[in-house]
């Protein structure tokens, strides 16, 4: 575990500065903006920003038609990049991806891949049924995701890659793949919400369309790239000396009990706790920042093994998850609803607008029954709205 800093040296005995509080801020804003599109994508949203600062990759694993790809597409943007976005198969060869030769310099005698617009310059891709590729490209995704290094002819290049976001049905089976599955992470099931919030999924449908998540007000995206690569440098400066003792705990729990975990997995689940306490604008890690370890698991048979120990030795389910959102970030999506209806005050899109609310209004009473203010502030924002029904 990383030890914690001597005395005067930064964070640890500072505090955050102005800029790293800005970008964890706007982080959240991008994901809280994200959401409006979504039903049910909360906790990918909340992995895709530990992915982001802690430079880590995601699996994403459920059925087609769940939105992945909008959704990462959406969060990419925020972040002022365009994802580089492939759907994988058998037949998809090296050149997709990495670029074509290079014919002139080939004609010299040079082995050059182009890389213009391909995966070795982007810093979120998102490649879908990503197991589905032969051994020439795994090879060389091997080498980008770890190292960020591209290999190509007699060069090598290092790649701006943040994070590589795969989804497939399931994981594989062949051991070829093992090592390549490993690099993930995180893992998270995504599935269908229909079932469960059939009225949400086609509430968020009808509604008037949320603005732009990409875009703040001001048109500027929200998390640079510059921002990002510093906040993944100063999450290696959080004091995890308050989490040893439960992190180590977790690990030997999960080994006794078959837990399968490489110690590439044991030695970068520390990074998502670093930036689970960053995320949550704090310098010490307390052991409710384990939360991200939920998602770790290598074999899906595993995965509430995982999620129960994470949940006992992080205290009161991680903490953090049974507490639910900031009262400020529901009042926040309260506002954004209500300031879409000034742009289409139809009775449709009125209602639509009041089962939004009504939803945030649920999840403010489940998390912060106490809370009076943000109640009331919510409860006007509701009378405002009832102003928009015909008499």
């Amino acid at each position: 575990m990383t030890s914690p800093p001597a005395a005067g040296a930064g964070p640890a005995q500072l505090g955050w500065d102005a800029e790293d509080l800005r970008a964890i801020r706007t982080l959240h804003t991008l994901g809280r903006s994200v959401e409006l599109h979504f039903t049910g994508r909360r906790q990918a949203l909340d992995l895709l920003k530990i992915a982001v600062v802690a430079q880590e990759h995601v699996l994403l694993l459920g059925p087609p038609g769940t939105g992945k790809t909008d959704l990462v597409s959406r969060f990419a943007a925020g972040l002022g990049t365009h994802p580089f976005i492939r759907l994988l198969t058998r037949f998809t060869e090296p050149a997709e991806l990495f670029g074509p030769m290079d014919v002139v310099a080939f004609r010299d005698g040079r082995h050059v891949v182009r890389t213009e617009g391909m995966l070795p310059e982007a810093s979120i891709v998102f490649l879908d049924e990503v197991f589905q590729c032969g051994s020439p490209i795994l090879n060389t995704l091997l080498t980008v995701m770890n190292e960020r290094l591209f290999r190509h002819g007699g060069g090598t290049v290092k790649v701006p890659l943040i994070s590589l976001i795969g989804a497939a049905n399931t994981l594989p089976r062949d051991p070829s793949l093992l090592a390549f599955a490993d690099r993930f992470l995180l893992r998270l099931h995504v599935t269908p919400v229909a079932e469960s919030r059939l009225e949400d999924l086609l509430a968020a449908h009808f509604a008037p369309p949320p603005p732009d998540a990409a875009q703040r007000a001001d048109g500027q995206t929200y998390v640079d790239k510059d921002s990002l690569d510093r906040l993944g440098r100063q999450a290696a400066r959080v004091d995890l000396s308050g989490v040893t003792a439960a992190y180590q705990a977790l690990i030997r729990e999960l080994l006794g009990q078959g837990v399968a975990l490489s110690d590439r997995r044991i030695i970068r689940g520390t990074r998502l706790v670093a930036a689970a306490a960053m995320l949550d604008e704090r310098v010490r890690a307390v052991p409710g920042d384990l939360w991200p370890l939920r998602h770790f698991w290598s074999d899906p048979v595993h995965e509430p093994v995982v999620a129960e120990a994470v949940s006992r030795l992080g205290g009161d389910d991680g903490a953090r998850q049974a507490r639910g959102r900031d009262p400020q970030a529901v009042l926040a999506d309260a506002r954004i609803l209500f300031r879409r209806l000034g742009s289409d005050p139809s009775p449709a899109a009125t209602e639509a607008t009041l089962r939004g609310l009504n939803r945030l209004r649920r999840e403010l009473e489940a998390h912060h029954p106490g809370n009076g203010a943000a109640r009331d502030e919510l409860g006007t924002i509701i009378t405002n709205t009832l102003e928009f029904l015909p008499r």
